[in-house]
Protein backbone atom coordinates (compact mmCIF):
# COMPACT_ATOMS: atom_id res chain seq x y z
CA UNK A 1 0.00 0.00 0.00
CA UNK A 2 0.97 3.47 -0.46
CA UNK A 3 2.54 4.96 3.01
CA UNK A 4 0.19 8.61 2.37
CA UNK A 5 -2.62 6.61 1.98
CA UNK A 6 -1.96 4.27 5.08
CA UNK A 7 -0.88 7.44 7.00
CA UNK A 8 -4.54 9.39 6.15
CA UNK A 9 -6.67 5.95 6.41
CA UNK A 10 -9.82 7.57 7.49
CA UNK A 11 -9.37 11.15 7.35
CA UNK A 12 -9.39 10.18 3.10
CA UNK A 13 -13.00 8.80 3.73
CA UNK A 14 -13.90 11.64 5.96
CA UNK A 15 -12.78 14.56 3.22
CA UNK A 16 -14.41 12.22 0.16
CA UNK A 17 -17.83 12.12 2.02
CA UNK A 18 -17.52 16.00 2.72
CA UNK A 19 -16.78 16.84 -0.50
CA UNK A 20 -19.49 14.23 -2.40
CA UNK A 21 -22.27 15.83 0.13
CA UNK A 22 -21.38 19.32 -0.42
CA UNK A 23 -21.58 18.76 -4.57
CA UNK A 24 -25.10 17.28 -3.97
CA UNK A 25 -26.10 20.26 -1.82
CA UNK A 26 -25.20 22.67 -4.35
CA UNK A 27 -26.76 21.10 -6.75
CA UNK A 28 -30.53 21.25 -5.25
CA UNK A 29 -32.86 23.42 -5.85
CA UNK A 30 -36.11 23.20 -5.17
CA UNK A 31 -38.62 21.15 -6.63
CA UNK A 32 -42.41 21.97 -7.23
CA UNK A 33 -44.82 20.81 -4.44
CA UNK A 34 -48.43 19.05 -6.29
CA UNK A 35 -50.71 21.74 -4.90
CA UNK A 36 -53.55 19.20 -4.26
CA UNK A 37 -51.04 17.32 -2.07
CA UNK A 38 -49.33 20.23 -0.28
CA UNK A 39 -50.00 21.62 3.33
CA UNK A 40 -52.78 24.30 3.54
CA UNK A 41 -51.12 27.47 4.89
CA UNK A 42 -52.39 27.83 8.51
CA UNK A 43 -54.44 30.77 8.93
CA UNK A 44 -52.45 32.69 11.36
CA UNK A 45 -49.55 33.31 7.96
CA UNK A 46 -52.65 34.33 5.69
CA UNK A 47 -53.07 37.40 5.90
CA UNK A 48 -55.29 38.83 2.98
CA UNK A 49 -57.43 38.20 -0.19
CA UNK A 50 -59.44 35.74 2.07
CA UNK A 51 -62.85 37.26 1.56
CA UNK A 52 -65.46 37.27 -1.75
CA UNK A 53 -65.04 40.57 -3.39
CA UNK A 54 -67.69 42.95 -5.69
CA UNK A 55 -67.32 43.35 -8.91
CA UNK A 56 -64.83 40.53 -11.10
CA UNK A 57 -62.81 38.51 -9.34
CA UNK A 58 -60.27 35.83 -10.01
CA UNK A 59 -58.81 32.83 -8.00
CA UNK A 60 -54.83 32.76 -7.41
CA UNK A 61 -53.42 29.38 -6.13
CA UNK A 62 -49.79 29.72 -4.98
CA UNK A 63 -47.41 26.63 -3.85
CA UNK A 64 -44.18 26.66 -2.19
CA UNK A 65 -41.63 24.24 -3.71
CA UNK A 66 -40.06 21.23 -1.64
CA UNK A 67 -36.67 21.01 -0.96
CA UNK A 68 -33.74 21.67 1.67
CA UNK A 69 -33.01 25.75 0.10
CA UNK A 70 -34.93 27.98 1.93
CA UNK A 71 -36.50 25.17 4.36
CA UNK A 72 -35.68 27.21 7.72
CA UNK A 73 -37.48 30.46 6.82
CA UNK A 74 -41.34 31.24 5.80
CA UNK A 75 -40.65 33.50 2.34
CA UNK A 76 -43.59 36.68 1.83
CA UNK A 77 -46.02 36.64 -0.75
CA UNK A 78 -47.57 39.80 -1.85
CA UNK A 79 -50.04 40.21 -4.62
CA UNK A 80 -50.50 44.37 -5.12
CA UNK A 81 -47.91 45.56 -2.55
CA UNK A 82 -50.25 43.78 0.10
CA UNK A 83 -48.69 41.25 2.46
CA UNK A 84 -51.04 38.12 1.39
CA UNK A 85 -49.20 35.12 3.39
CA UNK A 86 -46.02 33.74 5.02
CA UNK A 87 -45.27 30.60 3.20
CA UNK A 88 -43.69 27.59 4.43
CA UNK A 89 -42.00 24.64 1.97
CA UNK A 90 -44.21 22.36 0.38
CA UNK A 91 -47.26 24.81 1.69
CA UNK A 92 -50.50 25.92 -0.69
CA UNK A 93 -52.59 28.84 -0.48
CA UNK A 94 -55.89 30.10 -2.35
CA UNK A 95 -56.38 34.01 -2.95
CA UNK A 96 -59.55 35.27 -3.61
CA UNK A 97 -58.34 38.70 -6.07
CA UNK A 98 -59.67 41.28 -8.58
CA UNK A 99 -59.44 40.60 -12.22
CA UNK A 100 -57.48 42.32 -13.93
CA UNK A 101 -53.58 43.16 -13.84
CA UNK A 102 -51.42 41.86 -10.87
CA UNK A 103 -48.63 42.18 -9.05
CA UNK A 104 -46.92 39.58 -7.53
CA UNK A 105 -44.00 39.75 -5.11
CA UNK A 106 -41.71 37.21 -3.19
CA UNK A 107 -39.03 37.08 -1.25
CA UNK A 108 -37.59 37.07 2.31
CA UNK A 109 -40.14 36.87 5.48
CA UNK A 110 -40.87 40.31 6.36
CA UNK A 111 -41.46 39.10 9.91
CA UNK A 112 -38.29 37.08 9.94
CA UNK A 113 -35.71 37.47 12.62
CA UNK A 114 -32.17 35.98 12.87
CA UNK A 115 -31.23 34.19 9.70
CA UNK A 116 -34.49 34.44 8.02
CA UNK A 117 -34.30 38.52 8.62
CA UNK A 118 -31.75 38.30 5.73
CA UNK A 119 -32.19 39.63 2.22
CA UNK A 120 -35.73 40.31 3.09
CA UNK A 121 -35.45 43.33 1.13
CA UNK A 122 -34.78 41.53 -1.85
CA UNK A 123 -37.99 40.63 -3.77
CA UNK A 124 -38.75 39.14 -7.29
CA UNK A 125 -41.53 40.28 -8.96
CA UNK A 126 -43.54 39.29 -12.01
CA UNK A 127 -47.40 41.28 -13.28
CA UNK A 128 -49.38 38.57 -14.70
CA UNK A 129 -53.36 39.23 -15.71
CA UNK A 130 -56.72 37.21 -14.49
CA UNK A 131 -60.06 37.21 -16.41
CA UNK A 132 -63.08 37.59 -14.13
CA UNK A 133 -63.45 33.64 -12.82
CA UNK A 134 -60.70 32.44 -13.74
CA UNK A 135 -58.32 30.05 -12.04
CA UNK A 136 -54.27 30.47 -11.85
CA UNK A 137 -52.04 28.34 -10.57
CA UNK A 138 -48.40 29.69 -9.31
CA UNK A 139 -45.11 28.53 -7.92
CA UNK A 140 -42.62 29.93 -5.42
CA UNK A 141 -39.40 28.30 -6.18
CA UNK A 142 -36.03 28.94 -4.77
CA UNK A 143 -32.69 28.30 -7.12
CA UNK A 144 -29.14 27.17 -5.72
CA UNK A 145 -27.93 30.53 -5.36
CA UNK A 146 -31.12 31.48 -3.27
CA UNK A 147 -33.12 33.51 -5.44
CA UNK A 148 -37.34 33.54 -5.01
CA UNK A 149 -38.77 32.83 -8.68
CA UNK A 150 -42.58 33.00 -8.98
CA UNK A 151 -43.45 30.82 -12.44
CA UNK A 152 -47.09 30.30 -13.99
CA UNK A 153 -47.02 26.71 -12.77
CA UNK A 154 -49.84 23.44 -13.49
CA UNK A 155 -52.74 22.52 -10.94
CA UNK A 156 -50.55 18.92 -10.62
CA UNK A 157 -46.88 19.12 -10.72
CA UNK A 158 -45.03 16.35 -12.48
Amino acid sequence: KCPLTQALGGKMKILASLLVTSAALTGCATTPADPSRAASVPPARIAAFQSPIEGPSSTLILTRDKGILGSGCYYGFFINDTLAARIDVAETATFIVPAGELLLRAGGDPEGRGLCALGKQHWTQRETILRDGEVKYFRMSIDVNGETDIQRADPIAP
